[in-house]
């Protein structure tokens, strides 16, 4: 999901400009780390297929299990669900499917034939079925089994229209006249994403609670997008400012902190962001927590980027180094522990996910290409 809105951020059309009351604060310069202690090399172990080529990941629980997307032999993709070293099929409506989100309940959510659909152990139910107009998609779920997503009607134009599924029924959550996209649900039932002004208009960053919506609308921005939120509330997102450059923001209670080029990849729930700077050649990933910057040293060589951040402040991504990408997991103390190259045969992959007990997920080229979906646990190392 977060992928998805880092894409979605790149097609953002602004036209018009909201107004709301803020507070700007500019984060403090960044901290740079001495090199760092690198642990052993944690081997990665490769998930499967159902007997294609490739595999993909879309989440990841706390329990280690792994949700996603897989070929078939026959060509189709099937949602997934990965534990323990067992591949789980999670069927298909017709000829696609994929598992995108996963609750620390084991719950999942995804798309089946472009429908919106749940899986509670292997049953597959439908949420929102597709219509004439197009389909329907489940994007998250937070513990209560509560459900957001987005279905395409008649009038929709890019996005679609979003919607809040819980005990049983799915309510669209409200606009402002366009398109409304949620991309993140937190445990207290709370929403963010954005919304259109109309049809292929502007987007404003947006939060819904209790089926309220607020327009987070940063000083100096023509449009905007929220795509993370904590369990205290915290939002982080990015807009386009009037110079035509992109900046992210964290917005508390109303509160709106510029993070300038900081481009924000998550927030854990102690308010510890991370982030890539945007426009600088060859900067390192960052941590930012109440204005102080630190930077997460690299593996020696050039090209490192941050993805995932957990709750206890660990990063993962992937880090230059002198036989190219690695992937890494950044600890909270300093160190960083090395996943080794991210190839297989001679594609790259990437590290998307860090559960918070250590266990990442993410891709590695396949020989014949395409890409497999792949898993490092790195909590013994971490000990070491």
């Amino acid at each position: 999901m977060r992928r998805r809105l880092r894409e979605l951020s790149r097609i953002v059309r602004p036209t018009l400009v909201g107004i709301v009351v803020a507070t700007l604060v500019v984060p403090s310069a960044a901290v740079a780390a001495g090199p760092p202690p690198v642990a052993a090399v944690v081997p990665p172990q490769l998930l499967g297929t159902f007997g294609g080529d490739s595999s993909l990941p879309h989440d990841l629980n706390n329990a280690g299990e792994v949700v996603g997307q897989a070929q078939a032999v026959d060509g189709q993709i099937h949602a997934f669900r990965w534990h323990r070293g067992v591949l789980t099929d999670l069927g298909v409506l017709g000829e696609y499917s994929s598992g995108n989100a996963i609750n620390e309940r084991g719950v999942v959510v995804g798309t089946s034939q472009y429908r919106a659909v749940m899986w509670r152990g292997d049953a597959m139910t439908v949420l929102v079925d597709r219509n004439e107009s197009g389909s329907a998609g489940a994007w998250d779920i937070n513990d209560r089994n509560e459900v957001i997503g987005v279905r395409y009607l008649p009038t929709s134009y890019m996005y679609g229209q979003g919607f809040l599924w819980r005990n049983g029924h799915a309510v669209d959550l409200p606009g402002i006249g366009g398109d409304t996209y949620p991309a993140k649900i937190n445990n207290r039932g709370e929403i963010v994403g954005f919304v259109e002004t109309g049809q292929g208009a502007t987007t404003n960053a947006a939060l819904w609670r209790n089926g309220q919506l607020t327009v987070i609308s940063p000083p100096g921005a023509i449009a905007s997008l929220a795509h993370d939120i904590n369990e205290r509330g915290q939002v982080i997102g990015g807009m386009v400012t009037s110079s035509g450059t992109w900046h992210y923001f964290l917005w508390d209670d109303g509160v709106i902190t510029d993070l300038g080029t900081l481009n924000t990849v998550g927030i854990n729930n102690r308010g510890e962001i991370a982030g890539n700077p945007d426009g600088v050649a060859d900067a390192l990933p960052v941590r930012w927590h109440r204005g102080r910057v630190t930077e997460l040293p690299s593996l020696g060589g050039i090209g490192s980027k941050a993805n995932a951040i957990n709750s206890v402040g660990a990063v993962a991504g992937y880090s230059g180094a002198s036989d190219g990408r690695h992937g890494v997991v950044w600890t909270r103390t300093g160190r960083i522990i090395d996943l080794g190259p991210l190839k297989y045969g001679t594609h790259s992959g990437s590290v998307w996910y860090l559960n918070d007990r250590g266990l990442v997920a993410g891709v590695l080229g396949a020989p014949g290409g395409g890409s497999q979906a792949a898993v490092w646990d790195t909590a013994v190392a971490d000990r070491r």
